[in-house]
């Protein structure tokens, strides 16, 4: 049956680059592809957002966020508000979470975020316009920025230091260094590029929380076993049970807390493709391309794919469906 995985990893979905699948907490499966290797540190997008959601978690726990019912302007207080962002007033936390929050764009404005000194702050300027909060489900990676500056503000270690001494270290994810991003043509240079290892941060020296996570397949493996064992990795309490249970608590559709949630037997629909879930309940961390963390209780079983840059892939849900959970089921 590995033989049938590889063949149609290469002829479905062929920009696959790490396959890693932990049963019982136990690793049943692992091969890489297209010359990549288990020392490979693979660049996830997206997947980076649902780390983030776990560090807000630990800043909760540890006190250092009151609440995710605390106020974004508590952490910007020489902030003054603008046209059009009466709503800025009570926007929450919960909010850039769960991705409730109303902007002024339509679109988003990733050259002038991306161009500017502090991405966070410049953030704070494009919320408001016309919409109320939670009006509707509006998934925003620039938007979600705002959470490494309020990270850092709470905590007074920059997002990398808090997640090395309070997560990574834990997971014996180790050696991450800063990856420096100078312009349009460097960030495209980097999208394209294999095995950046670290964490790319703005120029001034905030750490990305829509993308820019680079670990290994394995490394982001763990994180699926952390939130799988509801905040327990190898005996050790990292995040609290009650995070974990409401960072997968579906709030807007198939969304908990900067992780999908899929329940089983249902048709999603991702931009212009329709799916089933398959039989089981699971959560996910998805990146630009195919990568993700699946987590599913159930079958007590972790899933991660990681891979290289294309838009608009063949999902992997029947990969993991049809041949993943069928094969890791066979060992049984």
């Amino acid at each position: 049956m590995k033989d049938e995985i590889k063949k149609v990893v290469y002829e479905e979905y062929n920009n696959t680059l790490g396959i890693v699948a932990y049963k019982d907490n136990t690793k049943v499966y692992e091969e890489y592809f297209n010359e990549s290797s288990q020392d490979e540190s693979v660049h996830t997008f997206s997947i980076a957002k649902s780390v983030v959601s776990i560090l807000i978690g630990i800043a909760i726990d540890k006190g250092y966020i009151k609440s995710v019912n605390q106020k974004i302007l508590d952490f910007f207080p020489e902030y003054e508000l603008k046209r059009n962002q009466e709503q800025l007033k009570d926007i929450t936390i919960e909010d850039f979470l769960t991705m409730r929050v109303p902007y002024k764009f339509k679109y988003e404005p990733y050259t002038k975020v991306f161009t500017s000194q502090n991405w966070g702050e410049k953030i704070l300027e494009l919320i408001g316009g016309k919409e109320n909060i939670g009006e509707h489900f509006h998934y925003s990676t620039v938007g979600i920025q705002i959470l490494s500056n309020i990270l850092t503000k709470a905590t007074n270690m920059s997002l990398k230091d808090f997640a090395q001494n309070n997560l990574f270290n834990y997971l014996d994810i180790l050696n991450l260094p800063d990856v420096e991003i100078h312009d349009k043509e460097s960030q495209a240079e980097f999208y394209k590029s294999r095995n950046n290892r670290g964490w790319v941060h703005d120029p001034s020296g905030y750490y990305i929380t829509g993308w820019g996570l680079c670990l290994t397949t394995d490394e982001f493996a763990r994180i699926g076993l952390l939130v799988l064992n509801k905040g327990i990795y190898k005996g050790k309490r990292i995040v609290s049970e009650q995070w974990i249970k409401e960072m997968t608590k579906e709030r807007e559709k198939n969304y908990g807390y900067l992780w999908w949630i899929y329940p089983k037997n249902q048709t999603m629909k991702i931009i212009t493709k329709e799916y089933n879930t398959g039989k089981y309940d699971s959560y996910c961390a998805n990146g630009v391309g195919g990568s993700l963390i699946a987590v599913i209780p159930e079958k007590n079983i972790v899933i991660c794919c990681t891979c290289s840059l294309v838009y608009n892939p063949k999902i992997r849900t029947e990969l993991i469906n049809n041949y993943l959970i069928p094969y890791i089921d066979s060992l049984e």
